[in-house]
Order: structure tokens, then sequence, then C-alpha cells
């Protein structure tokens, strides 16, 4: 799947052509209304085709041969508890076509349909019915996780999927010895392919998933048998170089893997109808990262009170946290994600009435610590360390030269960029902001904050900012003490004392400190990855970076411009 910004002159008719698709297609997995009203900068999915009819893939080897000896389907359908029937695989894997009637047309997430941008989902329906035993099929899996926070944006949680079915999932390291492992138990695992080359897939270049299901002999040679949520048929893959390969649109294994664990397999039976659990009660299995449902260790919370009518980052970390714990559904969170509203206070209510906290449906010093009793980091970023970032493969990790960041910001003076650089660098190396895509975001956000980094506090006063709780602020004098500073421009106590703690730097009682270079670069690498930025710089969404860090959109179209030309440059 991939996005592309609406330009000026383009209609839905021309990008329909070009992306060989149709307008009804690119309007439903956008949800557009009027076809003929589309907004210049608008994004729009992309869908993989997958939701127009498509032939039966051959089950011919490639290159010739004979047909498979495998069979495409197993002695008898499975049910579902709806009474429908499907078509299983030799192993006896359900067959689910990510486009089918029944749930093709149903909202992904916060915004594409399943029969565009479903086939993670779809390819999890089946390796969980399989496992399981009970045949769940995508559109109430779909339902689900619509009301168990199963969704971050229109990507998928794995572990959260998996628990429908009463298992765990983990995404393993790539290996044909863990395929052959699980698929030999009876454990389909789910797999990421790249079948369009260009297309801008996710990580990896996955731009689509599928189901492996057993492996078999076929002229001698070992092969692979899979589902395809594209066709809701079996598909033949081989083993070439480490990869697995083949299938109707030439795929290429990507390295990503899911396997699942719990449930009684038994290897070549189909699963049985049975009806999906409930989404309340129970007991839960753990998420993909080993952690159980209740479990909050090492979730970030913010450290200021809260009430209804707050809007920022601090927010959504509370939205999270009550995602997490089920008091808060990833739908509910996505109607406003930031925004402490009525969904949100009714949430808290929830969590606080469980925690035997007053349900006041405001966050304050009694919830914080019904918080940190699960394991919440009140006021800090996590037990890794929030400056330390991921590194992404092909990193080069080198920062940015004195030339290149003066093109960048070419307002900011030689004896200026002299002074900064070493830290600017050495801040980008701790975060993990070490690929073009990463230093381009970063530093266009930071150009724009810092006026090109002339200015390492903020100009105003800092006055409008007093007795903003969201922000922390909640003693005299607090909005002036704590205004922004460094090149990201830190505002507020509660980041002041997040940022302190993280740096091993009282912060909170030297609030200064937060403009001297050798601190100021490290609070916004701090501040970078506390928000998880790189994952969204390694996406291109510019916009999401801008709102976690603006709060909103101010400045876009300076941000954007420093953003493009940073990668001209680098």
């Amino acid at each position: 799947m991939k996005t592309y910004s609406i330009r000026s002159g383009d209609t839905l008719s021309a990008l329909a052509k070009r992306f060989g698709t149709t307008v009804t297609a690119l309007a439903k997995a956008n949800n557009i209304a009027n076809p003929n009203k589309i907004n210049v900068g608008q994004k729009l999915t992309i869908p993989d085709g997958f939701d127009a009819p498509s032939p039966r893939p051959s089950t011919r080897p490639a290159g010739g041969g004979t047909a498979p000896s495998a069979p495409t389907a197993s002695g008898g359908p499975a049910r579902d508890s709806n009474g429908r029937q499907y078509s299983t695989s030799a192993d006896g894997t359900p067959q689910f076509r990510q486009g089918d009637a029944e749930w093709g047309s149903r909202t992904l997430g916060r915004s594409s349909s399943l029969a565009a941008a479903g086939c993670a989902m779809t390819a999890t329906a089946m390796a969980v019915s399989k496992i399981s035993g009970k045949t769940i099929n995508p559109g109430q899996m779909d339902a689900w996780l619509d009301k168990n926070g199963g969704y971050a944006g229109n990507g998928l949680i794995w572990g959260k999927a998996a628990q429908m079915g009463g298992l765990s999932a983990a995404k393993a390291g790539w290996n044909l010895d863990t395929i052959n492992k699980q698929v030999d138990a009876g454990r389909p695992v789910v797999i990421g392919v790249d079948y369009k080359a260009g297309s801008n897939g996710g990580s990896n270049g996955t731009d689509h998933w599928i189901t492996v299901t057993g492996r078999g002999q076929e002229n001698g040679k070992s092969v692979y048998y899979a589902n395809d949520p594209a066709t809701g048929k079996q598909i033949t893959l081989r083993a070439e170089g480490g990869k697995l390969v083949g299938g109707p649109k030439g795929y290429k294994s990507t390295g990503e893997l899911v396997t699942f664990s719990g449930g009684n397999p038994r290897p070549g039976t189909a699963p049985t109808g049975s009806r999906p659990p409930a989404s309340t009660g129970g007991t839960e299995a753990a998420n993909s990262a080993g952690q159980k449902p209740g479990d909050l260790k090492g979730l970030a919370l913010p450290a200021g009170d809260l009430e209804k009518g707050a809007k920022g980052p601090e927010v959504e970390q509370l939205q999270r946290a009550l995602v997490k714990l089920g008091h808060m559904s990833q739908a509910d969170m996505n109607t406003g994600p930031g925004t402490f509203g009525p969904k949100t206070e009714a949430a808290l209510k929830k969590f606080q009435a469980a925690h035997g906290v007053d349900a006041i449906g405001r966050y304050g010093p009694k919830t914080r610590a019904a918080f940190e009793k699960l394991g919440a980091n009140v006021g800090g970023s996590g037990p890794a360390g929030p400056v330390t970032g991921p590194t992404a493969p092909g990193g080069d990790g080198a920062g940015v030269t004195m030339a290149q960041l003066r093109k960048i910001m070419p307002n900011l003076s030689q004896a200026k960029a002299e002074q900064y650089l070493p830290h600017l660098n050495r801040a980008m190396q701790e975060a993990g902001i070490n690929t073009k895509e990463r230093k381009a975001m970063f530093l266009a956000q930071l150009a724009h904050e810092s006026g090109q980094l002339r200015y390492m506090e903020e100009i105003a006063s800092g006055a409008a900012y007093e007795g903003r709780r969201d922000l922390g602020n909640t003693q005299p004098g607090d909005g002036v003490r704590f205004k922004g500073r460094g090149p990201i421009q830190l505002t507020g106590r509660s980041n002041y004392r997040a940022a302190g703690k993280a740096l091993g730097i009282d912060l909170e009682n030297n609030p200064k400190r937060a403009a001297d270079p050798d601190v100021g670069f490290r609070t916004a690498a701090w501040f970078w990855n506390s928000r998880g930025l790189n994952r969204f710089a390694d996406q291109g969404n510019f916009r999401e970076v801008t709102r976690r860090i603006n709060g909103g959109y101010n400045g876009l179209a300076d941000r954007e411009a420093y953003y493009r030309r940073a990668l001209s440059v680098l």
C-alpha cells in the first residue's frame, strides 16, 4: 500500500489511470463521498488493486513443470459462527479474501478499507483461525479490533489480533528454519512480501502480507504453500537465496515474519466453527511484546495534571494507556488523538473506578499513582532511555557536514554553525536519526522552531503558558520559568522534568540549562524519540511529525520548505 499527496490539476480519474486502479476503488479506499471534489494536499491511499475480481492464480511452478502435488483444499470447509463456509488449504487453514463482499468495505483502522489495505489483518485471521480452532473471519476480527484497540492508525497490532483467538504473537527474526518448524507443527506464519517495485511499501519494502501454511516437494525441489489474501486462494513459493519468492505477482519476502503461540493446532485438519470471544471478561493472553493486559511497564505518562479541554502529546500518552488497559477503544482515540474530550474523560473515569480512585475524570496525583502501580513511567519515557533511538537498516550514522548544515539553514552564521555542529551530530547519533529521511525531517523541524538555530530561547516572555496544566505548569511563574528553550523549544514544567530525568540533569530547578547547546540538542533528541518520530520520518509522514511537535500544523508550509531543501542537500 502507498500514499499520494494530491497536487493542483489532479483528478481522481487521471490518478486511477496512473496507478492502475479505478475511481470507485480510490473513492472507497479514502472515504470520498464526491469523486469530483478532492483537495490539494489531501493524502490518498492507493489501493493494491486486490479489491478487483481476479482469476484463480496459476498453480504451475515458475519456469514450467507440473502442477503442485499438494491439493488446494482439505477434506472439508471451515465454518464461522455465522454459518458461512470457507474452503481451506491442505493443512486446514481457511482461505479468506480481503475484498470479500461481506467485509471488504469495512473501514480499516482510521481510514482505508479492508479491500484496499486489509491484507495483514486478513492473513492474521487465517493463521489465528487455524491455530486456535475457531474460524474467525476478517469482518469479525476487524469489529473486535475496533472495540479492543487493535490498530495504530491503519497498522495492525499483532498481539491484540492474536488475543482474539486466545493466542500470542511475536515478530520473529527472519529464518526459514523458524518457518519450517512452525508450519510442520500446524502453525501458519504471516510474512511480508514485496510485489510491486517502487511501491514505497512499509518496513523493508513490505507492501503485502500472506499466510504460509505448509511446505512440500515439486520436481524434486522444496516449495512452500501460502494462502493469499489478495485472492483467497493458495499460491506456491520457492526458497531462493534465503527468501521465499513466487506467486501470481512475483512476490519476494521482505524479512518480516509473525509467529503465533498458544492454541492446540493439529496439522492437516480444518478448524470447526466457533463463536468469537466477547470483547470483555476472561483472561487475555500476553501481547507480542510479552506484556499482559494491565501491565504498563515502561509506558510513559505525563507528570502534570490534565482535564477535559486539554490538548497535546501528553493527552495522547494518557489515551494510549487507556487503550492498552481496555478502557478506551482505538477507534474512540482515533476520533481525537491528543484531545481530552468526552470519550477520554469517560475512559479515565472507568480506570479510576477500577483502581480505587475518585471517578472524577481528571488526571491528577492519585490517578498518576494508580498508573505507576501498573508500571507506567510517570514523567519519563521508558526504562530503555528516551534519547537513544532505534537504528535503521542502511543508516549511515554520519550526521551532517558544516556545508550541508549551512545550505539547509542559510541564515545560520559560520560561528554559530561551528559551535552547534558537534552537539547536533552527537544528538542525532544518540537518537538514531541516521538516514537521509530522518535527518531531513529532524533538521526541518528544528530550523522552523528555532529560526534556523538562531534562537535557543523563546523571544516571548512565556507568560502565555501560565496555568497550562497540560504542560505541568501548576505553580505561579511556571509559564515564564519553563518557556520554550533549545532548538526544539522545550516548553512546560512536565517536559523539563521528564527531559532532565532522562538526561540526568536537574532541568526542573535549572531550566535555563535547556538553552545551552550541550543540553539543548539532547533535549531535542529526547523529545523526538519520546514521541516516536523516527517511525513517522521513515514513512515520510511530515504532517504527523509536525502535529506531534506542534500540537497542530502551525508553520506547516515553512517546515515543509526546509524539509524539501534538506532532502535535496542530503
